[in-house]
């Protein structure tokens, strides 16, 4: 599947001023700590930034993961955002998109949800299925839902994202159900380096011309067999792919 590899941040914009909100003008992130975006978090997509006034920190990118980036004025990656958002004030700018803060970066989600799933791909964690709150109850004891979204992943079609997490103790970790509702597996964030040699070889030999993404994923499906994705694209042409591997290097489907 091509989309776009640039970061596309709409016109729609919060201003914390008492409680207020007010427009403002499309901002963009500096090209350095959007690259910085796109090649380690290829999974992710990008719910708002937060321009702060008076702060080390100029940008604070909160994730659809929960995890928040902060970046200097000219965009070098500074860390977790949370200790520098101690210092947000009003006067402070949140800059999302215009659709509901579903600004996407180079390697986020694909596809739309069925209606009437609405717009941004999310879904009410209330609106989650005891089937899912059952299965992370059991399984993940000390965890709590952060976030849940469609996705659409080869070659299971429509699924459910859901990120779960123990806040400011452990970082995310992202359940994918099917359409159904049923467990299929569990990703982890991986570098790219990390992945078994038979994942590059593959990735070498057929996809010579694209640039790879810094951040991977380690899935382990519901049977404990491990599958890796990763994430290639081609700035020249404005593309990108995701390519699902097993362990051994064997293609599972691409998308």
């Amino acid at each position: 599947m091509l989309v776009t590899l640039a970061i596309v941040i709409g016109s729609c914009s919060k201003k914390d001023q008492t409680n207020t909100t007010t427009s403002a003008t499309t901002t963009s992130l500096p090209a350095k700590a959007s690259n910085y975006v796109a090649m380690n978090y290829p999974d992710a997509t990008i719910d708002y930034i937060l321009v702060l006034t008076n702060s080390s920190a100029k940008y604070i990118v909160s994730l659809n993961t929960t995890e928040e980036l902060a970046f200097n004025v000219d965009g070098d990656y500074l860390g977790n955002g949370g200790p520098f958002l101690q210092g947000h004030h009003p006067g402070d700018t949140i800059f999302c998109d215009s659709n509901g803060g579903d600004g996407h970066h180079g390697h986020g989600h694909h596809g739309p949800p069925p209606p009437p799933h609405g717009k941004g791909h999310g879904i009410p964690v209330d609106s989650l299925s005891s089937v899912i709150k059952d299965f992370i109850s059991a399984n993940y004891p000390g965890y709590t839902i952060l976030h849940a979204e469609y996705d659409s992943l080869c070659p299971d079609g429509l699924v459910k994202d859901v990120m779960i997490g123990i806040r400011d103790t452990v970082p995310p970790a992202k359940l994918v159900f099917s359409a159904t509702d049923a467990y299929l597996l569990q990703a982890n964030r991986i570098h790219y380096a990390d992945v078994p040699q038979a994942v590059k070889d593959y990735i070498t030999a057929n996809y010579p011309a694209w640039e790879i993404c810094r951040g991977s994923e380690k899935y382990i499906l519901a049977d404990n067999s491990i599958q890796y994705m990763v994430y290639v694209g081609q700035e020249q042409n404005r593309a990108h792919m995701r390519v699902r591997l097993q362990a051994d290097g064997t293609l599972v489907c691409s998308q």
